[in-house]
């Protein structure tokens, strides 16, 4: 089980008795499509290169976003999935993928709610939302992003264990690491670098049973995506991004690790 840097339950408790369920469960998804939104903005722009400082703009016209048609899914069902001055589709996925982040927030902030691993778990989230984006769009995971989340994870897990062993991340990292990057080495790069070392990241907040059982949760769900696609005649290239599978995969583990282990 997790421990906690602090004991608030009842504290926290107290505070949702006074607040119906469902106002909260609303304003957390809300929240998390909010950050969805910018978690999309990420996976786009940093492997292109792009600053995170500028105005959204729509990538055909040119044109900058009001804040109108910036408003999480309410804007795309309002503009009809369309920009507004050049009514060039909005691609499906961002509507989905903001909807589904919000999900996921609710859900994790709910799970962990009055624990210090609410902490871990919202980072955990926002770097698997991000590298999915990437992972989707380019086949890249950037270091730009996974440096900073490989930093912050091993300040966490100094300070909040995953469990009575301080030094579990140290062993996750390794169980994430090793195995890709010797098949990697072996199968002459039929692994990509940035997969490796987004298992490694993982390693540090999971740790190396859950790692290791993310690896193969997710080489399953890869390998059947790609032989529906075989099946479909839609294959037009022998590499898949990975890293959505590994994200669904982590998801299942981390939040159903009980049940899985």
């Amino acid at each position: 089980p997790y421990t906690t840097l602090f004991r608030s339950e009842f504290f926290m408790n107290e505070i949702l008795q006074q607040i119906p369920m469902g106002l909260i469960i609303g304003y957390l998804f809300i929240i998390g499509m909010c950050l969805g939104s910018f978690f999309l903005v990420v996976g786009w722009r940093v492997p292109k290169k792009e600053s995170l400082l500028t105005r959204s703009h729509c990538d055909d016209c040119q044109q900058t976003l009001g804040a109108r048609d910036l408003i999480p899914v309410l804007s795309y069902l309002i503009l009809k999935g369309k920009c507004r001055k050049c009514q060039k589709k909005i691609p499906l996925i961002a509507f989905l993928y903001e909807v589904l982040i919000g999900m996921l927030f609710t859900i994790t902030t709910l799970l962990f709610w009055g624990t210090a691993e609410v902490i871990a778990a919202w980072c955990l989230l926002a770097l698997l939302a991000i590298i999915s984006a990437s992972d989707i769009f380019y086949q890249l995971i950037p270091n730009k992003v996974l440096a900073p989340f490989f930093a912050g994870g091993i300040g966490l897990r100094l300070i909040q264990p995953q469990n009575e062993f301080w030094w579990y991340w140290l062993v996750g990292f390794f169980a994430g690491f090793l195995p890709l990057y010797l098949l990697a080495e072996l199968s002459k790069k039929g692994m990509g670098g940035g997969d490796i070392k987004l298992f490694a990241v993982l390693g540090v907040y999971i740790g190396p049973v859950q790692v290791l059982t993310v690896l193969f949760v997710a080489s399953c769900l890869a390998v059947i995506f790609y032989v529906i696609q075989m099946l479909r005649g839609k294959v037009k290239s022998r590499y898949i991004a990975f890293g959505p599978f590994i994200a669904i995969a982590t998801g299942m583990v981390y939040l159903g690790s009980g049940w899985f282990l």
